[in-house]
């Protein structure tokens, strides 16, 4: 046989182990291929492990009080992992692991989770069950831990003093918080299965327990990933305006007492629940008063305790420990929701940090924004996150710009935006004055519309009657913590209120950053609390809640932050500063609503609404006779929303 013969009946062969290649090879490389962006990971971190074992008991701190954790390690063929591994911690007010069921098929949480049958379905599947029913546990809780865990990851959960089966009795001061922390670091770090790189997650007070523990510069928090906390206690969550949040006061202690209840767990060798019970008698012994009535013995954000220590100012807030935590170079990933009540805040945490950072702004709110959702697979951000910061995986993270963000009203596709700076460099702050006119929908008390062109006539306003029963319902913002917001069609509060409304758009517009609003206004009453929400209206005349801002009239003197405020409208809330409204003369209140990023649709309109109370929320005093007003929108008195516009393409 000649050699091109052969040659050629070689041709046949050679197909058939290309057509098996392809049909082989591609799997397997598809299986491997590394994938790391935004919302995507895959092949970084192989998954070694199968399964994992809980195990818990309680740690001491070094004056004796004894907290209780749990210990997630991965297991192999029901085999614990035998090496050391990287860590994530989560120090928590909120229990480490609860009884969902008691052992008669009592729900004991079905009032802090409004879950769907479907969700009670999973969770009655997947919980573990022992003696006492049916258990909530952290993987439970937080189901992007899994893949970690499989990944060569351990878990450790501990409750924080006075909570759950720890003994002691909470401080919410932070720098006790600090101490701790620290000392529960190091006592992970020592321990058998860690290799002494720890990373801290969770939301909200555990946001607080992760700053706190960054501001102590411990050698083995390698980096930390809080989500929906706050910056300043006061103005974002307490008094938001300096004006009492009930809807979030009242939630918060009535969740406490909750959690206060039989849903808590002993640690594993506590079978009888002896320690349980001394723990819970030590903390009886120590209560005080409520936390609601605590919380309204300081209107102002100086008020002080005995012992002259400022609640506000000193022992809640994060602000005097800045300097600590860009020293301690720990990195930051902050995650925020645009209807989060923390929604300002996560913003002013990454424009005063200096350490290695990256903020992520979802479409959510308090109770979504660290889960997996509709918009983002946040289990892949989380671990790509601490695979870069804890195993030293070089997967790319921190050469992507430093913020994301979801533009909401628009095309899902092409929803997520990114940026290296916040505001957005496109950013222009348009002026959109109150003015008189016909808007084509009968709306509100006043009917005014939105312009571009500033008012030219010396006199001009809107009569107003306060109306105590304007509300933005009883599912806001608020007090979506563990259960999301649900906010009502706005125009049945419009009906109450004033409205100042676009003419139908012309083109669609962005509006991404932080609106500002100028109320002018005449009263003789002697102080107001004024509501702006910003909304959407469709061709129906109903109305979407966007985002809303607040102030008391009292706290309007504007000053000057002594830390990056983002060149925002900033008040001290201070009692020396509050200033009565003078009986029938013009008072200017400027403020910021809370960001957001939303697109408004060509062909709806813009809304400002102003209200005067928000019944459901906020503790508004009731003066009889109603107080009367004119909200003054002349030239010499302006009254106008800046909206920060992104022009499009």
């Amino acid at each position: 046989m000649n050699k091109p013969t052969q040659v050629k009946m070689l041709y046949p062969l050679i197909a058939v182990v290309v057509i098996v290649a392809l049909f082989f090879v591609p799997k397997k490389s598809v299986a491997q291929a590394k994938v790391s962006e935004f919302g995507k990971y895959q092949g970084y971190s192989e998954a070694i492990y199968d399964s994992s074992q809980r195990i818990s008991d309680y740690l001491m701190l070094s004056n004796g009080t004894r907290l209780a954790y749990d210990l997630i390690l991965p297991t192999k063929g029901g085999v614990p992992a035998d090496r050391p591994l990287p860590v994530l911690f989560k120090y928590t007010p909120y229990l480490r692991t609860y009884i969902l069921y008691d052992k008669d098929g009592k729900n004991m949480v079905a009032d802090l989770y409004r879950w769907s049958e479907e969700e009670q379905d999973y969770v009655r599947k997947h919980s573990r069950v022992d003696d006492r029913g049916n258990l909530l546990d952290p993987l439970l809780r937080n189901r992007y831990l899994g893949d970690m865990l499989k990944c060569g990851y351990a878990v450790v959960v501990v409750e924080l003093p006075g909570t759950g089966a720890s003994f002691g009795r909470t401080n919410m001061a932070f720098e006790a918080m600090a101490r701790q922390a620290n000392e529960v670091l190091n006592w992970i770090a020592a321990q058998p299965w860690c290799d002494g790189n720890i990373g801290m997650y969770g939301n909200s007070w555990q946001g607080q327990t992760q700053f706190a523990a960054a501001s102590t510069g411990n050698p083995h928090l390698k980096a930390i990933f809080p989500t929906a906390t706050w910056i300043d206690n006061y103005s974002s969550i307490m008094y938001p305006g300096g004006v009492y949040d009930k809807a979030f006061v009242n939630f918060f202690a009535w969740s406490q007492k909750l959690l206060s209840s039989d849903v808590i767990t002993p640690v594993d060798r506590d079978r009888d629940g002896t320690l349980l019970a001394q723990a819970r008698q030590e903390r009886a012994q120590a209560a005080g008063m409520s936390f609601a009535d605590f919380a309204r013995m300081f209107p102002f954000r100086d008020g002080a305790i005995p012992n002259g220590m400022k609640i506000w100012t000193e022992a809640a807030a994060a602000y005097p420990f800045l300097e600590r935590i860009n020293r301690s170079g720990i990195p930051f990933y902050l995650g925020a929701g645009w209807y989060d009540l923390c929604g300002r805040d996560m913003f002013l945490w990454y424009a005063n940090l200096t350490v290695p950072k990256r903020l992520l702004v979802r479409p959510l709110d308090h109770s979504q924004v660290d889960s997996n959702q509709f918009d983002l697979d946040y289990a892949a951000e989380m671990h790509r996150w601490f695979d870069y910061w804890l195993k030293r995986i070089d997967n790319g993270i921190m050469k992507e710009p430093p913020i994301r963000y979801y533009l909401m009203g628009g095309e899902e596709k092409n929803a997520w935006k990114m940026t290296d700076t916040w505001p957005p460099k496109n950013q222009e702050m348009t002026r959109f004055y109150f003015r008189e006119g016909e808007t084509g929908v009968d709306t509100s008390i006043n009917n005014g519309t939105l312009n571009p062109s500033s008012p030219t006539v010396p006199e001009a306003s809107d009569a107003y009657t306060v109306n105590y029963t304007t509300t933005t319902g009883k599912n806001p913002r608020w007090t979506s913590i563990n259960w999301a917001h649900n906010y009502p069609n706005m125009r049945s509060n419009d009906a109450k209120a004033l409205t100042y409304t676009t003419p139908p758009l012309e083109v669609a517009v962005q509006v991404i950053g932080h609106p500002i609003v100028h109320v002018w206004s005449r009263t003789d009453s002697p102080d107001l609390d004024v509501f702006a929400y910003l909304e959407e209206v469709d061709t129906n005349g109903d109305s979407t809640y966007i985002t809303e801002g607040n102030l008391r009239a009292s706290h309007r003197t504007l000053g000057k932050a002594s830390n990056d405020n983002l060149g925002l409208p900033y008040h001290s809330y201070f009692k020396s500063d509050q200033k009565l409204i003078p009986a029938g003369e013009p008072v200017e209140l400027v403020f910021d609503l809370l960001p957001t990023a939303y697109q408004f649709a060509r062909g709806k309109r813009i809304r400002i609404t102003i209200a005067f109370a928000d019944a459901d929320n906020f503790d508004t005093p009731v003066i009889n006779p109603a107080p009367k007003l004119q909200l003054l929108r002349d030239m010499n008195h302006p009254s106008f929303i800046q909206l920060p516009v992104v022009q499009t393409r």
